[in-house]
C-alpha cells in the first residue's frame, strides 16, 4: 500500500501572510507565461520572414502563418485535457508540472537550433509541456488552502498577477531581442526563463510536500462520490443505440465534409478535429441523457457558455497572429522618446499609486504592485540611454504583445472591484451579463482596426499607433469581464458528477477558439498570386544591382490593371509582365482579382511584386561560389488595395459578430438564467483560471 501524505495547512511556513509555497508557484507560472508568451509573441513574424534577409525566418506566406498559429494555440489547450487527465488518476499534479516544465525547456532549447526539423520539434514539445503544467498548477495553487479560507480568493489573485508579468516581460525582452537580434535567440531566451521556473518549482519542493501529491497518496473523504471520467462516458456510448448512431453520423459526415472543402495536409488535420468533436458531441449527448430535469436546463445554458468561449477567444485571439502581422506592416511605430517616456515612467507611475492605494486599503497584493512598479522604473532608467540614438524609436512589432498583460496589471483589480460596487448597487451582475458584455467590449476594440485598415489608402501608409493601443484596451476591459468568470461558471452549472469532464470541455472550447481565430486570420488574407522571375529587373530600375548580386529579396511597386481581358502590369513605362512567369492557375486568378475591382489604365490598383531567392541555391552561392541565377527568384504578386479591403472587411466582421452575439446573449439573459435555476445563488465552487 502507498504511503499517504497529508497537508498540514497550520503548520506551513507563510510570507506576507500566504503559504511560501504560493510564491513558488507564482515564480513557477511566471516564468512558464514568460517563456509561453515570448515565444507567442514572436512565432507568427519568425514564420512570416524572409528565408534569406539579415534576420532569416521560413519565409512562409502569412495565411500560412496564420493557419499553423491556430493549430498549435488549439493543440496548446487541448493537450490539457490528457495532463489533467494523467495528474488525476495517476502522478499527481506536482510531478505532472515536474515533467512538464522539463518537457518545455527541452522544446525551447531545441527551438533555438536553426533547422526546420528543429522548430516542429521544439513545438510538438512545448505543447506537450503547456499540457502538462498549465492546467495543473493552478490545482496546485488551491491546493495550499482550507477549503472556505477567505485568503484562497486572494492567491489566486496573487497567481494571476505572475501570469501577466511574465507575459508582459517577455514581450518586452522577447519580443525585441527576437526581432532585433535574431529569432532563436528569442527563442532560447524564453527557454532561458523556462529553466529558471523549473529550477525555482524544484528547489521549492519542501513548502509543496503533500500538494498535488498522486491519487494514491490522496484519501478520498467519507461519503465522497466519484466524479465520472471520459472512459466512462465512452463505455456507456457503445451502449446507447440512438446516441452512438448519431456520434458514427457525426464522424462521417464531418469526414466527408473535411475531404471534399480541403487539400493536401488540411484533409487529414480537420478530419482529426471533427473526429475529436464529434466523440466530445457523443459524450455531450450521453450526459443529457442520464441527467433530471433541472441538470438538463443548466446543460443546455452550459453548451451555450462553451460557445460564449469559443466566440470570445475566435476573436480575441487574433493578437499573436493578424494583428502582429498588421502592426508588422502597417501600423506606424516610429515614436519620439517623449512618448516612450509617457508609456514607460506613467505605466510604473499607475502601479506605484495602485500600490500605495492597495497598502492603506490593508489589501495584501500592495507588495506586488509596489515593486513592479518601481522595477519598470528602474529597469527603463537603466536601459534608456542605449534605446535612445535619434530623435525617433522604431518599436518592434512583438514588443506590442505586452500591452495586453500591462493592461490586465493596471485594471485587473479596478475592473473586479467595479463588478463588486455594482452587485452592492443592487444591479444584475451574474457570469453569464458579464460573459456578454465582455464579447461585446472585446469586439467594440475591433472597430479601432477598422478606422486603422481604412487609414492605410495607399502603398506605404501607416496607420496610427494610438489605434491600436485602443484597440487592445478594449479587448482587455473585455477580457477582465469575461474570461475571470468563465470555468467557474462551468463548474457551477455542470452536474456535479461530470464537474471534472466539464473543465476539460472548457479547454477543448478554448483551444477550438484559439482554431478559430487562426482560421479567421488565415481568410484574412487573399489567395496567393505565385509567380517566378525570368529576366533581371536590374536593367528597368526595379531592383538593386548589388541586391541581386548577393541574392537578397526585393520588391516593388507597379500599376496593374486589364487591358483586353489581359493582365498589365506596368511601372514607368516598364512592361513587368515581361519579366514574370505566371501558371495558367496563377494568371486566372490575378484576372479574377482586377476583374473584381474593376481595374482599368486609368483606376489601376497598386501590384507589390515581391521575390526572394532559392534557400538551397543561395546556400550554393555562400558554399561553392556560384552565380546569382534569376530563374531562381520567386515569390508573389499582392494586389495592395485589394488586401487592404479583406482585412478591412474582417475587422469590420468580428465587430459585427461578436457585438451581435452579445447583444442576443443580453436580449435573451433572463430566460438563460431562468434556466440556471439559481446555480450560481447555491452553488459554494469557487475555481479559479
Amino acid at each position: 500500500m502507498s504511503k499517504t501524505t497529508t497537508f498540514n495547512f497550520d503548520d506551513q511556513p507563510m510570507l506576507f501572510g500566504h503559504p511560501v509555497g504560493l510564491f513558488i508557484l507564482f515564480l513557477t507560472e511566471m516564468w512558464e507565461r514568460f517563456s509561453y508568451y515570448g515565444m507567442r509573441a514572436i512565432l507568427v513574424l519568425y514564420i512570416i520572414s524572409s528565408a534569406t534577409g539579415d534576420n532569416p525566418g521560413l519565409g512562409w506566406e502569412s495565411s500560412d502563418a496564420l493557419a499553423l498559429y491556430g493549430w498549435y494555440t488549439m493543440l496548446v489547450y487541448v493537450m490539457s485535457i490528457p495532463g489533467g487527465i494523467l495528474a488525476d488518476k495517476f502522478i499527481g499534479q506536482k510531478k505532472a508540472v515536474l515533467y512538464g516544465g522539463l518537457t518545455l525547456v527541452a522544446g525551447h532549447g531545441i527551438l533555438a537550433i536553426e533547422a526546420l526539423w528543429a522548430f516542429y520539434t521544439g513545438l510538438a514539445l512545448i505543447i506537450l509541456g503547456v499540457g502538462g503544467l498549465k492546467p495543473n498548477i493552478s490545482t496546485m495553487v488551491g491546493g495550499l488552502y482550507k477549503q472556505g479560507d477567505e485568503r484562497r480568493d486572494q492567491g489566486f489573485t496573487i497567481f494571476y498577477i505572475g501570469i501577466n508579468v511574465g507575459a508582459f516581460l517577455s514581450s518586452l525582452i522577447v519580443g525585441a531581442v527576437g526581432e532585433t537580434i535574431g529569432w532563436h535567440y528569442g527563442f532560447g531566451l524564453a527557454g532561458i526563463g523556462m529553466l529558471l521556473g523549473q529550477v525555482v518549482f524544484m528547489m521549492g519542493q519542501k513548502y509543496l510536500k503533500g500538494v498535488g501529491e498522486p491519487p494514491s497518496q490522496q484519501p478520498k473523504a467519507a461519503g465522497e462520490a466519484a466524479d465520472s471520467s471520459f472512459g466512462d462516458l465512452f463505455r456507456e456510448l457503445f451502449k446507447s443505440p440512438v446516441q452512438l448512431l448519431i456520434t458514427f453520423g457525426l464522424i462521417l459526415g464531418s469526414s466527408v465534409l473535411a475531404f471534399l472543402t480541403f487539400e493536401g495536409t488540411d484533409r487529414y488535420l480537420y478530419a482529426a478535429l471533427f473526429l475529436f468533436l464529434s466523440i466530445v458531441a457523443g459524450m455531450m449527448m450521453m450526459i443529457y441523457k442520464e441527467v433530471n430535469r433541472i441538470e438538463k436546463d443548466r446543460f443546455i445554458v452550459l453548451i451555450l457558455s462553451f460557445l460564449i468561449i469559443i466566440v470570445f477567444w475566435g476573436a480575441f485571439e487574433q493578437a499573436g497572429g493578424l494583428l502582429n502581422i498588421y502592426t508588422l506592416n502597417k501600423i506606424d511605430r516610429m515614436v519620439n522618446f517623449f512618448t516612450i517616456d509617457l508609456l514607460f515612467y506613467g505605466a510604473g507611475a499607475v502601479l506605484l499609486v495602485l500600490g500605495a492605494l492597495h497598502y492603506f486599503q490593508k489589501k495584501e497584493t500592495y507588495y506586488l504592485f509596489l515593486p513592479i512598479g518601481a522595477l519598470i522604473i528602474a529597469g527603463y532608467s537603466y536601459y534608456r540611454s542605449d534605446l535612445y540614438t535619434s530623435g525617433l524609436y522604431e518599436i518592434p512589432a512583438a514588443v506590442f504583445q505586452s500591452v495586453n498583460a500591462m493592461f490586465i496589471i493596471i485594471f485587473g483589480t479596478l475592473v473586479g472591484s467595479f463588478w463588486i460596487w455594482w452587485k452592492h448597487k443592487g444591479y444584475e451582475s451574474s457570469s453569464l451579463l458579464k460573459m456578454a458584455v465582455g464579447t461585446i467590449i472585446m469586439g467594440a476594440g475591433f472597430l479601432f482596426m477598422a478606422k486603422a485598415s481604412s487609414d492605410v489608402e495607399q502603398y506605404g501608409d501607416k496607420a496610427a499607433l494610438y489605434l491600436l493601443i485602443l484597440a487592445y484596451l478594449l479587448h482587455t476591459l473585455g477580457e477582465l469581464c469575461a474570461s475571470p468568470v468563465a470555468l467557474s461558471f462551468i463548474t457551477k452549472v455542470a452536474p456535479v458528477k461530470y464537474v471534472s469532464i466539464m473543465m476539460g470541455v472548457y479547454f477543448a472550447a478554448t483551444g477550438l477558439g484559439n482554431k478559430v481565430a487562426g482560421a479567421i486570420g488565415e481568410s484574412s488574407q487573399l489567395e496567393t498570386v505565385s509567380t517566378e522571375l525570368i529576366a533581371s529587373p536590374v536593367e528597368y530600375n526595379l531592383a538593386a544591382d548589388t541586391l541581386i548580386a548577393k541574392a537578397g529579396d526585393f520588391e516593388f511597386t507597379a500599376n496593374a490593371y486589364l487591358a483586353g481581358g489581359e493582365v498589365a502590369i506596368r511601372e514607368g513605362g516598364v512592361d513587368v509582365m515581361e519579366l514574370l512567369r505566371l501558371t495558367p492557375k496563377n494568371r486566372e486568378l490575378l484576372v479574377a482579382y482586377l476583374q473584381e475591382e474593376g481595374a482599368s489604365a486609368e483606376e489601376p490598383l497598386t501590384a507589390v511584386v515581391r521575390m526572394a531567392y532559392d534557400e538551397e541555391a543561395k546556400a550554393a552561392i555562400k558554399d561553392k561560389g556560384e552565380k546569382v541565377d534569376i530563374s531562381k527568384y520567386s515569390g508573389e504578386i499582392e494586389l495592395f488595395e485589394l488586401q487592404n479591403q479583406q482585412e478591412y472587411k474582417t475587422f469590420v466582421g468580428i465587430f459585427v459578430f461578436t457585438g451581435a452575439f452579445g447583444l442576443l446573449l443580453l436580449l435573451f439573459f433572463k430566460r438563460l438564467k431562468k434556466l440556471t435555476h439559481g446555480a450560481e445563488d447555491t452553488t459554494n465552487t469557487q475555481s479559479e483560471e
